[in-house]
């Protein structure tokens, strides 16, 4: 009985890493997105697209338990005729059997739901101080 428990807990454990090491390998690339709306509590959305231009490259890495990867976060804001671009090298790692996102940014990191993830399409949701950010983005490489 305990050698039967002893392999069912590796083999749990085998599926929980590949499912996040398979999540980090689909979204190696080039991201660029395509919705960027926040909702607030009173239920009002704002989609940002129109303003900005948000890109996300995400360096493929073997995953280990709380091993972070290379993230850099690309964005173009064009107000009143004056664009102006910013760069962040983050980091980021994917937990919860391939379903939660985490981003660090400096000292403090942001937790995404995956909600979908292709080959070609990612959709995150965000929740945080009763405001949802949800992010639609396409692979572009």
């Amino acid at each position: 009985m305990k050698k039967i428990l002893l392999i069912a807990t590796f083999v749990f454990i085998a599926i929980s890493c590949d499912k996040n090491q398979n999540t980090v390998k689909k979204l190696d690339g080039t991201w660029k997105a395509t919705k960027f709306a926040s909702t607030d509590s009173t239920g009002v959305t704002i989609d940002l697209i129109g303003f900005v231009d948000i890109s996300y490259q995400f360096d493929g890495c073997k995953l280990k338990n709380d091993e972070y990867c290379n993230m850099t976060t690309t964005t173009t804001t064009n107000l009143f005729g004056v664009s102006t671009t910013t760069t962040e090298l983050d980091s980021f790692r994917v937990i919860d059997d391939g379903s939660t996102l985490e981003v660090k940014t400096g000292s403090s990191s942001i937790t995404m739901t995956i909600l979908e993830l292709t080959n070609k399409s990612l959709k995150v949701k965000q929740v945080e101080n009763n405001t949802i950010v949800n992010i639609e983005a396409t692979k572009t490489n």
